[in-house]
Formats: structure tokens, C-alpha cells, sequence
């Protein structure tokens, strides 16, 4: 969920980059499936003897807290590398860094949360969408109490970064805000970008012991903000970071490429496929996913070296650049739709693909329509800031 992919080693074949790239755009997409699954059709355990083809889709379609493991190692690899890199070069500075986080954060941020905040007053309003607003309608994505959770003071709360966090942020009780429960992991991300910068600073020797000491303190205050039951995932955020340090994986010949990106990707697909068929609590599973998704991005980053073809090209770099709007608008628009259509949830046979299929065109569009006006002009917002006069006090 952030800017187009530079690797940290070293200069690499753009091959590379649309990868990664292809990687996040899935990850974004098994998102959005795994909502619109839970939304219009039946639980798995709800149904009677499926065919492999339906164990197939459903499999897939489970895998969007897998998808969020996969965004924090890219984002520690990608945002954590250049923090690296700057300090290395001695060009890192707060002020920088929290300016090109925070636009980078908020122009997406702001108008997701407004956007989300209307659809669900107009779902709201909507007859026969009581239930569905209210939590009662049994349906896991939608489990929290939209009216009490779509607030002045959970919508300040989220720009804070402070919603449904476990540790000693939980004090100020902020959700998230409305139906978008998405806007959990944000807050997660937002606590790594700060503490990642801290801990480097605290063990950087340059700093006398007393700025050493406040920066660990400052490192220790955002790990407790979390909470012990996310720190397997906040861990994996710093798995991504481990990659400026892991030497270049080259290979010989070009069966010897193939032969570890094959073995990489056996690996995560084993991890998801024992973590599935075990039932495993996620919280046991996040960090050896996490492993397997860093493993499986060095095998990427040095090895890949064939031109891709056009149209890979362009959608894995497209939807890599909209992955972070796709992710922060499209589940209240799933919701609102579904209020709108009231449609049941189904068992999913043909038929009754036609109109959830709708729905889910319908969502895609409108997280474009939403990036084109707000993502897409974060350079030229930074632009615009860089030109803001500041006067002294």
C-alpha cells in the first residue's frame, strides 16, 4: 500500500518491481473477496457436499487476513527500507519522513472515512436494514453496531490511528469507524511507521546515551500501544525491513531461478494450506506466514530478470498503485449495495452469482473512481505543501 516498489539492495530489472507489484494488487483484490464473499453468500460449514471447484473458491476467498500479513512485510520492506537508506546517507530527518508518510496516509484516509460515513447514514436510512446495521444479521464481517460505532468521536479516533488497538490505546475505546472494518490494520501500520524510526535511532551510536534512552522509551511506548495480541504482526512489518539486510540471491542458470521461486511460492501455499486445514488461530499463524511471504520477495527481488509482457505490466503497476484505496473504501460500499439490493446471503451456484457479480464490478469502479480523484494526486499534494510558505512565530 505505498509508492511504486524500489528495491533496497540495488538497482533491478523492472521485472522485479512488477512482481511485487502483482503481489500487493492481488493482495488488495483477496481482500475484497474475502468481504463480498461473507457478505452474499453461505459460510462454508453451511454447505452440503461441495464440489473441489466450490472448496477451491472459498479457499481463496478466506484469505484476506492472509492478504494483510502480506501488505506488512511489503510495507516494512518498501517504507522501513527507505528509512534505512536515508539514515545510512545521513539525509533522514522526522520532518521529512512523518511529511511523506502522513500525505501519503491521509489523502486517502480523510475522504475514505467521509465516504464511508455517508453510505452507511444513507444505508442506514434504507427500510429493512436494520439488522444488517445493527450487527444482528449474523454475518462475521458485519458483527459491530454501525450506530454506535459510526461517531464523531471514532471518526477522530481514526484519524488518530487509534481504533480497536489492545494495548494502552484501547483506554480511549475508539472503533472503527463505521462499517469499515478494514481501518483496523491501518492503525497497526501507522504504530510501525513510528516505532521502526525509533528503535533505529536508539541503537544508532552516533546519538549521546540520554537521546538513545528517549528514543527507546518512545520505541517501547508504540510497541505497548498495539498490544500484546498484534505484536506477531507488527513483527512481520519488521520481516520486511530484514530484507535490506539479506545478500543477493542469484542463481546460475535459469532452471535454478525457477527451481526457488517454485519452492517459494510451495512454501506459502503449504503455510496457507496447513493453516486452513488445522483451523489455526491467526495469531499463531502470522509470523511463519510472514516468513514465507519475506522469503518468497527475495526470491522476486533477485531473480526474476524476463521482460513481462505489456498488459501484466500495466495491470500489476495499476493495481499496485490503487491497492491502498481499494482497501480503505470498498467495504461500505459492499455493505450499502447489499442494503440497497437487499440480497440474502446465498449458496453460490450460478444464479445466484449474477448479482453479487454486479456488485462486485460496481465496487471495483468506484474504488478507481476514488483513486483517480484522491491517490493518484499525492505527488502533486506534496507538490503543493513543499510550496507553502512557513513563517516563524
Amino acid at each position: 500500500m505505498e509508492e511504486p516498489i524500489i528495491p533496497i539492495q540495488s538497482a533491478t530489472p523492472a521485472a522485479h518491481n512488477l512482481l511485487l507489484d502483482a503481489l500487493r494488487g492481488i493482495a488488495a483484490l483477496l481482500v475484497l473477496l474475502s468481504h463480498w464473499r461473507n457478505l452474499f453468500f453461505l459460510d462454508y460449514h453451511q454447505l452440503a457436499h461441495p464440489s473441489p471447484l466450490l472448496k477451491a473458491a472459498y479457499f481463496t476467498s478466506s484469505l484476506g487476513h492472509e492478504s494483510v500479513v502480506v501488505f506488512f512485510v511489503l510495507s516494512g520492506y518498501l517504507v522501513g527500507g527507505s528509512v534505512l537508506r536515508s539514515h545510512q546517507q545521513g539525509r533522514w530527518t522526522w520532518p521529512t519522513y512523518l511529511a511523506a508518510r502522513l500525505t501519503r496516509l491521509y489523502i486517502v484516509l480523510i475522504p475514505a472515512l467521509i465516504l464511508g460515513g455517508l453510505l452507511d447514514r444513507l444505508g442506514m436510512s434504507l427500510p429493512g436494514t436494520e439488522s444488517l446495521y445493527s450487527g444482528q444479521s449474523g454475518i462475521d464481517t458485519l458483527k459491530a453496531n454501525i450506530h454506535q460505532t459510526l461517531t464523531l468521536p471514532a471518526f477522530a479516533g481514526n484519524l488518530l490511528y487509534l481504533q480497536d488497538l489492545k494495548g494502552w490505546a484501547q483506554l480511549f475505546q475508539i472503533p472503527t469507524f463505521g462499517s469499515n472494518g478494514p481501518l483496523w490494520s491501518l492503525s497497526l501500520e501507522f504504530w510501525c511507521y513510528l516505532a521502526f524510526p525509533a528503535l533505529l535511532l536508539a541503537l544508532a551510536r552516533s546519538h549521546r546515551w540520554p537521546v538513545r534512552l528517549a528514543y527507546a522509551a518512545a520505541f517501547a511506548a508504540c510497541a505497548t500501544a498495539v498490544g500484546l495480541s498484534n505484536l506477531t504482526l507488527c513483527a512481520t512489518w519488521f520481516l520486511g525491513v530484514l530484507l535490506a539486510y539479506l545478500p543477493p540471491l542469484r542463481p546460475r542458470n535459469a532452471w535454478q531461478r525457477r527451481a526457488a521461486i517454485a519452492a517459494a511460492f510451495t512454501l506459502l501455499l503449504g503455510t496457507l494450506i496447513l493453516e486452513k486445514s488445522l483451523t489455526l488461530p491467526l495469531s499463531l499463524v502470522e509470523f511463519p506466514l510472514g516468513l514465507a511471504v519475506t522469503l518468497l520477495l527475495w526470491t522476486l527481488l533477485h531473480q526474476t530478470t524476463r521482460r513481462m509482457p505489456a498488459a501484466f505490466a500495466w495491470l500489476s503497476s495499476h493495481s499496485a498503485r490503487s491497492a491502498y484505496t481499494l482497501y480503505l473504501v470498498h467495504l461500505p460500499a459492499l455493505v450499502f449495495l447489499k442494503a440497497c439490493l437487499h440480497l440474502p446471503q446465498s449458496y453460490p451456484n450460478w444464479s445466484a452469482l449474477l448479482a453479487p457479480t454486479a456488485v462486485l464490478l460496481a465496487v471495483l469502479l468506484y474504488s478507481q473512481a476514488a483513486y483517480a480523484c484522491f491517490e493518484r494526486q499525492t505527488a502533486r499534494l506534496r507538490q503543493w505543501l513543499s510550496r507553502v510558505p512557513t513563517h516563524a512565530a
